[in-house]
């Protein structure tokens, strides 16, 4: 262990100036939560929980050691000075995120090098200002009526209408040849349909002010090689996923009360141009429904996915496709349904890239002479319409010599910034081949062509504020800091630990995936199947790490609820996976049956004969584990320990409360996680110790209308006496009582809970289950051990 030097100990930070904290992401697609903040740039950062709760805990009155303490009590995992440092200086004032306190500050500071800005691939170029933050978001707050359900359900209405009734009297081809035959016209449908654009942008912001965020600018730039309009709504990621997918679609939305003014103005002019104008701005609202760039139908995927920046997970899927390669932690960190959906979007859109890519480049001396040619023709014409006094006709010319340019200069930096990024490809592989080992830099966000949104970066690296719906990745999840910082650049454990390759995902066993792997002699080696995936991931909640010995209480006050045996095979799967130091005990006041379903260990001496020595087991020079096993019945290959209740029928002993809190304390130095089954009587006192104690409560029910009836009142009274935090971490197990169930019922009893618990599970009938004599979990039917396991995993997950 190394300790801090007292000159560090005494350094003091604030948050930089302008941060602003976003909260945490809601409906991510990545398995850890991750947290958002925004710098007073406008550029947004994704951090992981402990770096959020760190920063949160700064503040200039407070020295190193108290923000330790505070973060290690906040996180539940215990942080030193030197892990604090290391955050400090390695990750947040990187990011520009921290400010030293006192002008004798010993670290690195923020402005000594360039903030990182994220810089999304395919992103807007040549960015300006159209309407500012300010006035967008005056204006947003002005038409957020628009997005009221009836004022929505009226504007679709009144757009079929009008669709209908163009579609019935309106002649499209007689429209073109006019507007084709008049400058002025043309000139009429490009101003619609630009001011259409303007207003699609006005939309996303009012949908993100509507939404409770706060839009940015609108502005206008280049898109690959197109102009493009945007909106700033970086904000709209403080928002839920519904919040964000209607942001993503404000959009279309103000399009479709566009399309109802031209469709209204035609049927009452018959001017042809307002026909083509609502034509073409139909055929925009498609292309902007496609995922494949950055319209907004790739941020509804993307938001729909929980997933901030698609492009950035091109290359890590990819390379997760090879056989036999480790996964990269973009591609693992993802939930299943988000991956599936990254991984479809990666397989469709890569070729199509390369194919337009591919077109572009070969087509690109055709492009130059052709537009050079129809250059030339505009300036000739506007020069013939200036001398004849045509302004229409000028202003069209010159418009049109402009969208021309526009293309040209935007493939340029395309062409460009492909270059580059070869370049430093190549500049990589060099240094790689010397020995040199680069280190990821922070990309910059980039706009996109409707909407702006900047996403948070791989790593922590910032997003930045004015840009399309372009999200980035959390950053590298931090679990356990290093506990040295070194200040003298030498490499020193902690470096030598972090560039470990990532582990090798697991082999598939199970489906058609194992079945390839096998016959092929594991050359073909596909990542398991999804039903197989979701077993280990239940595997891994089980077997994760915990804080410190837990209590899990079963509880339903009706006898035959299935509590005892939920008590047993809940133990039996956690000490299976978990390697023991688990202990199933029956916390009647006087008899229970948990011992008598628990095969004998060469003993009958139960949680009262425990009672009488309990003293020298809370003595930690006395107590030992070998001693316990005269007092608990070990369960063999089932790895974990039953503690029986007293089964003297003639005896008059009873656990009270002041019972049962001895024994919880003893037993708590011997075992990581203690299951408590208890009795049917919850006003005893040792039945309120139990819950009292509990980290997490299991109710636990057959599916039957009296048995449901009691954990609803169970329930009921919980939550009148105080403990509704516990009753809503709770998990929810609905046991099937025969081969047929109550379907009505089940559907009511999972409706019920689930607004009350965490998680509502069923467990199947198992006809093992039913002589209710000594459990043999070998002798489950597959399908009833998973259950179990997912049943593990749910209460591991609220442990």
């Amino acid at each position: 262990m190394a300790t801090a030097p007292d000159s560090a100990v005494l350094r003091r930070w604030s948050p930089s100036p302008g941060v602003v904290f976003l909260g945490k992401v809601e409906g991510s697609g990545l398995k850890n939560s991750s947290y958002l903040l925004q710098r007073g740039d406008g550029q947004v950062v994704q951090l992981s929980e402990l770096l959020h709760v760190v920063m949160l805990s700064l503040a200039p009155e407070k020295s190193a050691e108290e923000v330790a303490r505070e973060v290690s009590a906040a996180y539940g995992r215990e942080l030193g000075v030197s892990g604090l440092l290391h955050l400090v200086d390695t990750r947040l004032a990187p990011m520009g995120l921290v400010a030293e306190a006192g002008a004798d500050a010993a670290g690195p500071t923020p402005e000594s090098a360039p903030l990182p800005t994220a810089n999304p691939l395919l992103a807007l170029q040549l960015r300006g200002t159209l309407l500012p933050g300010q006035a967008a978001n005056a204006l947003a707050g002005i038409l957020a009526p628009l997005y009221w359900r009836p004022v929505v359900v009226a504007v679709l209405v009144a757009l079929v209408i009008v669709d209908v009734l163009l579609l019935a009297k309106g002649d499209l081809m007689a429209s073109l040849q006019q507007v084709l035959l008049t400058p002025a016209l043309l000139l009429g449908v490009v101003a619609l349909l630009t001011a259409g654009a303007v207003f699609h942008e006005i939309g996303h912001a009012t949908a993100c002010r509507y939404g409770g965020a706060k839009p940015g600018r609108i502005g206008v730039g280049v898109y690959l090689v197109f102009p493009a309009f945007f909106t700033d709504v970086t904000d709209s990621y403080r928002l839920n996923r519904a919040g964000r997918i209607r942001t993503d679609l404000g959009g279309l939305y103000f399009n479709c009360l566009c399309l109802i003014g031209l469709g209204g103005a035609y049927l009452l002019t018959g001017q042809g141009f307002f026909l083509l104008a609502a034509a073409l701005m139909h055929f925009e609202m498609i292309q902007q429904l496609v995922p494949t760039l950055r319209f907004d139908g790739y941020f509804v995927l993307a938001d729909i996915a929980g997933v901030p920046d698609l492009f950035n997970r091109i290359r890590p899927v990819l390379l997760s496709l090879i056989p036999g390669r480790p996964e990269d932690p973009r591609v693992s960190g993802l939930r299943p349904f988000a991956r599936r959906i990254v991984t479809a979007w990666v397989l469709t859109v890569v070729p199509l890239l390369f194919l337009a890519l591919g077109w572009m480049l070969w087509s690109l001396p055709v492009i130059i002479q052709q537009t050079a040619a129809a250059v030339r023709q505009h300036a000739a014409a506007a020069g013939g319409a200036i001398s004849s006094g045509d302004a229409a006709a000028t202003v069209l010319s010159m418009f049109s010599i402009l969208m021309l340019s526009l293309p040209l200069i935007g493939l340029g930096i395309l062409v460009y910034r492909l270059l580059l990024g070869l370049l430093s490809l190549l500049v990589r592989l060099v240094k790689s081949a010397g020995g040199s080992a680069a280190k990821p830099a922070g990309a910059k966000p980039q706009h996109r062509g409707s909407m702006a949104k900047s996403g948070p970066v791989e790593n922590t690296l910032p997003f930045h504020k004015p840009v399309p719906p372009q999200k980035v990745e959390p950053a590298m999840a931090i679990a356990v800091p290093p506990a040295v910082s070194a200040d003298d650049g030498v490499p020193n454990l902690q470096d030598f630990l972090a560039d470990r390759p990532t582990p090798p995902s697991a082999l598939a066993e199970a489906g058609w995936q194992g079945a390839i792997r096998r016959l092929s002699q594991n050359s073909i080696c596909p990542a398991p199947g999804r039903r197989e995936r979701r077993h280990l991931d239940a595997v891994e909640a089980v077997q994760r790490r915990l804080e410190g010995p837990r209590t899990v209480v079963v509880v339903n006050p009706k006898g035959g609820a299935h509590k005892t045996t939920a008590t047993l095979l809940l133990a039996a799967t956690l000490g299976i996976l978990r390697g023991g130091y688990t202990l199933a005990w029956d916390n009647n006041e006087t008899r229970g049956t948990l011992g008598w379903r628990a095969p004998l260990a060469g003993h009958t001496n139960t949680a009262v004969d425990l009672m009488r020595e309990v003293d020298r087991f809370a003595d930690p020079v006395l107590g030992r584990i070998g001693d316990l096993d005269r007092f608990v019945r070990n369960q063999g290959s089932a790895q974990f320990d039953v503690l029986a209740s007293d089964e003297d029928a003639a005896g008059a002993a009873t656990i009270g409360a002041r019972e049962f809190e001895q024994l919880h304390t003893a037993l708590r130095r011997f075992y990581r996680i203690i299951l408590v089954d208890t009795g049917n009587n919850m006003r005893s006192s040792n039945w309120e110790a139990a819950v009292a104690a509990a980290d997490e409560l299991v109710i636990v029910s057959t599916v039957r209308e009296d048995t449901v009836a009691s954990a609803v009142w169970l329930v009921d009274g919980l939550r009148e006496r105080g403990y509704q935090a516990k009753v809503s971490n709770a998990v929810t197990l609905l046991a099937a009582p025969s081969g047929q169930t109550d379907v009505q019922l089940l559907n009511r009893t999972r409706a019920h809970f689930s607004d009350l618990t965490r998680e509502v599970l069923d467990v199947p009938y198992d006809r093992s289950l039913v002589s209710g004599g000594p459990l043999n979990y070998q002798a489950l039917l597959p399908g009833t051990r998973e259950a179990w396991l997912h049943a593990s995993a749910a209460v591991m997950r609220g442990l």
